[in-house]
């Protein structure tokens, strides 16, 4: 048996398509897609332009002026590199920043992943620099263990914890680059970019943090970072940590690149040793070093031998030779040591000289010189 026809057949094609487009239900209208907010009442607004325009009076009469967590050292809401040699106390430095600006009343955070010590550090800190303070009253949080934040699940995680918190971080440090993004290429440029734009994005711009990110120099150039040169040009503040001689418990830390102040001249510290009051398993005294700040005097120090004078007498020399030079490199360095017939041995404390007078600074590559100082 044949099946019925369906009602709703369509009509043959020999007829004209006018015939019956009328018996059809009409369009709905073509509404275009709103990407704004939706409003109170439902309607959706315009969306807001991706780039304004301000006119350069409205900037300049805002009177904009550097704020800083740590005056003249550390500012507020930049990414910094902090970076030198193995044995420069990198480490002690980003703490003793941490905790004073704890003391002023901030959260901090330390994200360690060089390993235990921490405890031992902190108390030295507090023993010598906060003895009056209760360490329960200040706002520093520890993670005690490396994150990849090269992965956006861990750099998500570390946004979420701190955005979990009550009070966010004013400055968070990261100690090291290194121990903080396994799997990435140091020397690719665009692997450190991406990096650096990730700790901006999620913690600095998230957070309105200062982040400073601990790292190793190089191991021909001690005066700038290891690896992709991304990592000294991108962040928006650079300090180099510079030990001259390895015997000497002192450093010096470059304050010449801010994001908004002026070049200051360098900081210097000595590490003491710190006993904690008590003994190990073993019976010995538990101990932990401190950072002393040591002004760095601007006239010549007393006592100057015959290695130094002469030094300065060559450097007299040089800049009368390079009038217009204002950096003196590594290389430069070394070459009018060897002519002065410095003893090798001797060169670390005649630099360690020049340092602490002012005539050098350390710089990327090599010294600022001071020829007024000479």
């Amino acid at each position: 048996m044949r099946a019925p026809p369906f009602d709703d057949a369509p009509p043959p094609w020999d007829v004209p398509a006018e015939a019956y487009e009328s018996e059809l239900p009409a369009k709905a209208p073509v509404v275009p897609i709103n990407r704004g907010r939706p409003t109170g009442n439902g309607t959706a607004q315009e969306p807001k332009p991706r780039v304004v325009l301000r006119r350069a009076h409205e900037i300049v009469a805002e009177k904009r002026e550097t704020t800083w967590l740590l005056h003249k050292i550390i500012e507020a809401n930049v990414l910094a590199v902090l970076a030198g040699p193995r044995g420069t106390f990198k480490s002690f430095i980003a703490l003793d920043w941490m905790m004073r600006i704890a003391l002023q009343g901030h959260t901090v955070a330390i994200l360690s992943g060089e390993g235990a010590g921490l405890d031992r550090r902190i108390d030295a800190w507090m023993r010598t620099h906060a003895p009056d303070t209760n360490l329960a009253n200040l706002s520093v949080l520890v993670l005690e263990r490396p994150l990849n934040l090269s992965l956006v699940a861990d750099m998500e995680a570390l946004r979420e914890a701190f955005e979990a918190l009550p009070e966010k971080p004013a400055a968070v440090v990261v100690d090291t680059f290194s121990k903080f993004s396994a799997g990435i290429d140091e020397n690719d440029n665009s692997e450190v970019a991406a990096y650096l734009s990730a700790l901006s994005a999620c913690i600095r711009d998230a957070l309105s943090a200062t982040v400073l990110l601990v790292a190793h120099s190089g191991h021909g150039d001690a005066k700038r970072p290891r690896g992709a040169s991304t990592l000294m040009a991108n962040p928006d503040a650079e300090y180099i940590v510079e030990r001259p001689s390895p015997a000497a418990m002192t450093v010096t830390v470059t304050r010449e690149r801010f994001k908004d102040g002026a070049s200051l001249p360098p900081l210097a510290y000595e590490a003491k040793v710190i006993d904690l009051g008590r003994r190990d398993a073993y019976g010995d005294a538990v101990t932990s070093l401190a950072l002393y700040s040591s002004d760095m005097p601007p006239q010549r120090m007393k006592g100057a031998g015959k290695n130094q004078e002469r030094a300065v007498v060559a450097l007299k020399e040089w800049a009368r030779v390079n009038p217009n030079a204002v950096h003196i490199t590594s290389v430069a360095i070394k070459e009018i040591f060897k002519s002065q017939g410095l003893a090798y041995n001797r060169r670390p404390e005649v630099l360690t000289y020049l340092v602490n007078i002012r005539v050098l600074t350390p710089s990327i590559g090599g010294y600022t010189i001071d020829k007024g100082m000479l």
